[in-house]
């Protein structure tokens, strides 16, 4: 099969479109003709090196996430058969022509939704909800502030937090993106290059600040976000695109400030994946919104990653074989 794998760590060079040998299902796998492939912004650490995967897993295929139809099962999968149309988020595998999933990372997808829709959902969904509801205790009426709103995972948080009855601030980098992201739910958007959001944040609560702060840039804007949780208030800090977060993390009386990883929370709660089944279909119900930036072939891999870095993308890149 046609795959892009890394034999080293470094930059969009790394990326090799070649052949590599057709995946094989062990007892637990399902075994999937992708279709379509989702990318993270994790995807750049992976290939960076600055990822939790390491020189001894090397060479690898990279890819979080993939939708497309189950070729074959393992002696154990009882849940899933050939020719099912189905998502996973096993972490690695996507970007090629095949890839294995364990049947507990894989969801089938509805009828009404295509592959790209649904590879891009599972890594921003599942991260959304899990970090603020599972994670921070997101209830109706709290007062959220989500930074860079046209990420992946920040489309995802707006919406969901406006369906489950928060108020919901978000930041980004142009009146376009603001303008988008008010038409996918955001109660306020924060231009960050024209606006200084602490000050927009506290005139916008008249000085209260929030209640829950979902953080995924580091750097200076996690610093400035202490500054606009209200008291007993919640920061959650999932990236650092944008900066390193400080380690340890600062405390601060009466509030909570906190990390989250969703690879690590899969990880210790398995059932966590089926999450993502009330996502797919309040999109195919139009509900809620998938926003695919762009969408790239697999050879194109190159082309894709450079998209992703230079932060200019709103919403997801697909890469399709």
């Amino acid at each position: 099969m046609k795959a892009v794998r890394i034999h080293k760590f470094g930059g969009e060079e790394v990326l090799e479109y070649e052949d590599a040998p057709d995946p094989q299902p062990g007892r637990d796998d399902v075994l999937v003709k992708v279709e379509a492939a989702g990318l993270n912004r994790a995807d750049l650490g992976t290939r960076d090196g600055t990822g939790r995967y390491t020189e001894k897993d090397l060479p690898m295929i990279m890819g979080f996430e993939f939708a497309g139809t189950v070729a074959a099962v393992g002696s154990n999968v009882t849940d899933f058969q050939p020719g099912q149309r189905v998502v996973a988020d096993p972490g690695r595998g996507g970007y090629a022509e095949y890839a294995l999933a364990k049947h507990y990372q894989t969801r089938p997808v509805p009828d009404g939704l295509d592959a790209a829709t649904a590879a891009a959902m599972p890594a921003v969904f599942l991260t959304a909800y899990h970090c603020m509801v599972s994670h921070a205790g997101l209830k109706a009426d709290d007062r959220v502030l989500i930074q860079a709103g046209g990420s992946g995972v920040g489309v995802a948080a707006i919406q969901i937090a406006k369906h489950l009855g928060a108020r919901v601030i978000t930041t980004a980098g142009s009146d376009e993106k603001c303008r988008r992201l008010h038409d996918l739910g955001a109660d306020e958007t924060i231009n960050y290059t024209r606006q200084d959001f602490v000050q927009e944040v506290n005139r916008l609560t008249g000085g209260r600040g929030v209640d829950l702060v979902l953080e995924m840039v580091g750097g200076a804007v996690f610093d400035k976000s202490l500054e606009v949780l209200a008291p007993g208030g919640r920061l959650v800090t999932i990236g650092r695109a944008g900066g390193p977060v400080p380690e340890p993390l600062p405390t601060i009386e009466g509030r909570s400030i906190t990390r989250f990883g969703i690879t690590a929370h899969l990880t210790q709660n398995l059932e966590g994946y089926k999450a993502l089944d009330q996502f797919m279909a309040l999109v195919r119900d139009k509900r809620m919104q998938v926003c695919i930036d762009r969408t790239y072939p697999l050879a194109k891999v190159a082309e894709a990653h450079r998209r992703l870095e230079g932060r200019e993308h709103f919403g997801k890149v697909v890469l399709t074989p």
